[in-house]
Formats: C-alpha cells, sequence, structure tokens
C-alpha cells in the first residue's frame, strides 16, 4: 500500500464517480435534449460515407485497504475499449464497442461487446436504433427510477470500462423542438414473442421546463408509470424523476421461522422518486469552474433497517438452498440476486462536488459522498483527473468506506480504496 501511496503522488489519476460513459450515444437519441437530429440539419455531410476508429485503453492499480486482514487486496488490470463508427448514405449509420480486459494476478483476458447497433431512419421523420444499445433514459446523476430499460445501472465510482447495453429497438419521433416521442421495444431476455418488453416516453417543452411522461410493461409484471422533469430556479438546475406501479415488480427477503425466502410485496401503488438540485459558481476568472449538486433518493419499499447487519444463520430455500442450505441475510439477498447497489434501503443522499483547472488547466478535483440515510453509512471519493490536448489522462482515486460495520458501504470489510490510472484516448 505504502508503495501505491508513493506512486500516487507521482501521477495523477481520474477521480470520481459518475463521469461520463465511454460507451457513445449519438446526438440522434439524446433523450434529455430536445434537438432535432443531425441529420435532418446537414443533409449534404450524411450523403458521404466515412469509416472512423476510436478508442481507450486504462491501465489500473487498485489497493484495498480492510479492517480483518494485515495483507491488503491488490489488483491490476487494464481494459481497452475499440469503438467502430461507420456512417453512410441517407443517414444510415453504424457503431460497434469491444471490451477487452487483462487481469495480471490471473493472467485471464476476457471480451465483452458492450455495444453494436444500427441507425436508420424513414424520411427524416421516424429514427430507428436496432441492436445492442446503451440508452439514455431519466434525468438524475445517480439515481434514475423511471429507467426500467437499461442491464446496467449508473454506479457511483467511475467503472473503469464501457456500461453493457441492452437488446432491442429504439424509435424516436421528432415534432420540431417542442414534442418528441420515444419508444423502446426489449428483446434481450425474449424466448418468446410474448416476453418482449417495452417503454414508450412522451417529452414536451413548456417554456423552461423540459418534462416526459413514460411508462414501462413486460408480461408477468405490473406495469410501471414514470414521470420525470427538469427546469431551473434562478442559477439552480433542477431534475426529477418519479416511477409508480400498482404493485412492486422487486422480490424482497422475509424471515419466518427462521428460514428465509422470498417474496413480493402487495402494497398498493409503490412509488420511488429522485430530485437533483445543482448550481455552478465562479471561481477566479471562470463561470461555473465550482459545480455542487445535491441529490436525494426515495425508494418506498427498500429495508428500513440494515439488513446485512443481522449475522443469524438461517435456513435458505429456493434454488439457493441447492448451494447452500443455510446463511446470513445478506448472503442470501446476493446470492439470489436481490442485491442492487444503491437500491437497497428506503432513503439515500449524495453529493458532488467538481473544481475544474484545479492547480492546472488541465486538472479536475473531484469529490463526492454518497449515503445510505436508512443504516448510517456511505463513501466519501476524492481524487483527481488529468487530460491534456493529446488526450493522454492519468488520475488518483481515493474512496473511503464509512460507518458502523455490517452496513450496505461497508459490509465487505474494505475501509479504503486506493485506485492509480493511467490512460490515453484515440
Amino acid at each position: 500500500m505504502k508503495n501505491l501511496l508513493f506512486c500516487a503522488l507521482l501521477a495523477l489519476s481520474p477521480a470520481g464517480a459518475l463521469a461520463a460513459d465511454a460507451a457513445v450515444e449519438f446526438e440522434m437519441f439524446s433523450d434529455t435534449q430536445f434537438n432535432v437530429p443531425a441529420a435532418t440539419a446537414a443533409p449534404a455531410a450524411e450523403e458521404q460515407k466515412s469509416v472512423g476508429f476510436s478508442g481507450e485503453v486504462m491501465s489500473v492499480l487498485e489497493n484495498v485497504v480492510t479492517s480483518t486482514s494485515s495483507a491488503d487486496p491488490f489488483n491490476s488490470y487494464i481494459v481497452g475499449n475499440i469503438m467502430l463508427d461507420a456512417r453512410l448514405k441517407h443517414g444510415v449509420k453504424a457503431f460497434a464497442n469491444m471490451e477487452t480486459s487483462y487481469v495480471s494476478r490471473t493472467r485471464e483476458t476476457s471480451s465483452t461487446l458492450r455495444e453494436a447497433f444500427l441507425d436508420f431512419n424513414i424520411n427524416r421523420d421516424v429514427y430507428f436504433r436496432t441492436g445492442k444499445q446503451v440508452l439514455q433514459w431519466g434525468r438524475c446523476s445517480l439515481w434514475n427510477p423511471t429507467d426500467l430499460v437499461n442491464v446496467e445501472k449508473k454506479p457511483f465510482i467511475r467503472k473503469i470500462g464501457s456500461r453493457d447495453g441492452a437488446y432491442g429497438v429504439k424509435f424516436h419521433v421528432p415534432f420540431g423542438t417542442t414534442y418528441n416521442i420515444y419508444g423502446f421495444l426489449d428483446t434481450g431476455s425474449a424466448g418468446e414473442s410474448r416476453d418482449l418488453g417495452g417503454a414508450l416516453k412522451f417529452e414536451l417543452l413548456a417554456g423552461k421546463t423540459e418534462m416526459a411522461f413514460s411508462g414501462w410493461g413486460k408480461r408477468n409484471r405490473y406495469p410501471v408509470f414514470g414521470y420525470d422533469v427538469s427546469s431551473r430556479l434562478g442559477d439552480v438546475d433542477i431534475s426529477g424523476e418519479l416511477s409508480a406501479a400498482r404493485r412492486d415488480n422487486t422480490r424482497y427477503v422475509r424471515e419466518r421461522g427462521g428460514v428465509l425466502d422470498t417474496y413480493l410485496k402487495d402494497d398498493k401503488w409503490v412509488t420511488r422518486a429522485a430530485v437533483n438540485f445543482s448550481e455552478g459558481f465562479r471561481l477566479g476568472n471562470f463561470n461555473d469552474r465550482l459545480t455542487v449538486a445535491a441529490e436525494f433518493f426515495y425508494n418506498q419499499n427498500g429495508y428500513d433497517g440494515a439488513p446485512f447487519r443481522d449475522k443469524t444463520a438461517y435456513t435458505y430455500t429456493g434454488p439457493l438452498a441447492l448451494l447452500s442450505a443455510a446463511g446470513t441475510k445478506k448472503n442470501y439477498l446476493i446470492g439470489n440476486g436481490l442485491y442492487e447497489p444503491n437500491y437497497l434501503s428506503k432513503y439515500y443522499g449524495a453529493v458532488f462536488t467538481s473544481v475544474g483547472r484545479f492547480l492546472i488547466t488541465d486538472m479536475t478535483l473531484n469529490m463526492n459522498y454518497v449515503r445510505n440515510l436508512s443504516d448510517d453509512s456511505g463513501v466519501l471519493s476524492a481524487g483527481v483527473n488529468y487530460k491534456n490536448m493529446n488526450d493522454l489522462s492519468a488520475g488518483f482515486l481515493a474512496s473511503a468506506y464509512l460507518g458502523p460495520r455490517y452496513r450496505e458501504y461497508t459490509a465487505s470489510g474494505a475501509k479504503l480504496l486506493l485506485q492509480l490510472t493511467a490512460g490515453v484516448s484515440f
């Protein structure tokens, strides 16, 4: 660990959570904007065929400081993304993002196709994207209760590499700059036509306020309805999301006579909501050099207490019992795929701060904090990110896991994560 700390003083590294994903979303499907696709504005340019390659390679050193071991885990790996962007005539476009990683400790190499899709349109009136894709669905920074289409939720600490895409067909019908209709047909897990899922969204602009009404449905699931909005009050940008369902689609854990099983709660009209407040401040001669955002999440059916704190050995039921006959609630939640980070409990809050031109022009300082307000645990993340005009990057990130033991963010036993990165984009 001392060696890693020494290296951190010699290099600067990407820090902070919620940095932009490496995966590309073309402008024609930027859900949170009310722009007519670029193909409409420049039809002459789209008639020229072009094929481009781009990518990013990131080398990572990680050290985890724990409270239970004198030998702290260390990991080193490299992640590379190669992206193909082919632009053909009549607004037809193709994109692919292949990600490869190598872990030095195990000497294992793995590759994943994160995205691969095709864009086309009908007379520039309706725009389609078919294939594996990461969708822009929801307005808040960390919590998106209206997003039921992406297969990977946004992480608090920046993921090295790209988010995995959902497979399906998306369409966009623009009506000038005032109205937009979006839809997504989810075909990823469908074995039969009746297993298809889908989402529909209607966006509109009312003065300075952008809002959207949405709905999601799938067989054997209760429909979920959503509303999201973004506006500005003085110098403060405000974004919010609300989802509501007649019954909850999430399974929860309960204990009966020392035995754990899963069940669906029968509460009526379950709601989840997130709200974000952000503002930029002038520092020195630069506007918005300091940005501060606060975000809150309400999860009506989340756990009130701290289920990870319960160390009782319960008898397991269901498929997990074939692998392990007994264990804790934490292991039962994780083993059944019922735990999603930052969505376990009922109340959450987060603060995100960023300072541009920190010490030098090309450096940014990030300090972020997320807290589970129901079990009093949290993560404090701070670091610096340097990227110059030649697309060389380096950075250092330190994340401290705070709060009582055996809570959501302290259950792993990790006290501190140190991450040193160096990369290049091309």
